[in-house]
């Protein structure tokens, strides 16, 4: 009989706790910075990544250590992806944005060749070190990159630029 009230009082902690723990999360939450899920958080530091743009140019964070920069990362099996390319090629920002296409090699030609000149381009493997260095989980993810550090992420140029775009909240 003591067991028995003993595990009720302790079962009834339990609960009283977890509701505790719920609303200082929902608290907590309202102050973190708002993403899509399986992308980078806005304020996190772009990550150590090497690479080679099809020209044949180093890609790495230096790259991304000046003023504002668009990096998109477009798989070839994903229809969204594809609908980001003719945004990318459009896009008047002041440097060309980087764009990693992934997939596998002989899927990856046709988007390449449709961004030529209008982005730095590198081509990755499903799974590959840049996507794993920036924890990429979903595609398509456009990040809006300034001094190193990730301002905005989405999953469109347009919604991305938007954000980007919107007047500091005092």
């Amino acid at each position: 009989m003591l067991v028995a009230l003993v595990a009720l009082g302790a079962f009834g902690l339990v609960l009283v706790l977890a509701r505790r723990l719920r609303a200082v999360t929902e608290r907590v939450n309202m102050f973190l910075p708002a993403s899509d899920g399986g992308l980078p958080h806005p304020g996190t530091p772009v990550p150590e990544f090497s690479a080679v743009a099809v020209d044949g140019t180093p890609v790495g964070p230096a790259d991304l250590a000046g003023p504002d920069r668009i990096v998109a990362m477009l798989t070839t099996d994903c229809s969204s992806c594809h609908d980001q390319v003719p945004a990318l090629r459009e896009s008047k920002q002041a440097t060309l944005p980087i764009v990693m296409v992934i997939g596998p090699p002989d899927q990856r030609a046709s988007m390449v060749d449709s961004l030529a000149g209008h982005a730095v381009i590198i081509e990755e493997a499903d799974g590959g070190p840049v996507a794993k260095a920036f924890e990429i989980e979903e595609f398509p993810a456009v990040l809006a990159v300034r001094e190193g550090v990730i301002r905005e992420a989405g999953h469109g140029l347009t919604g991305v630029l938007a954000k980007v775009s919107e007047p500091a909240q005092a």
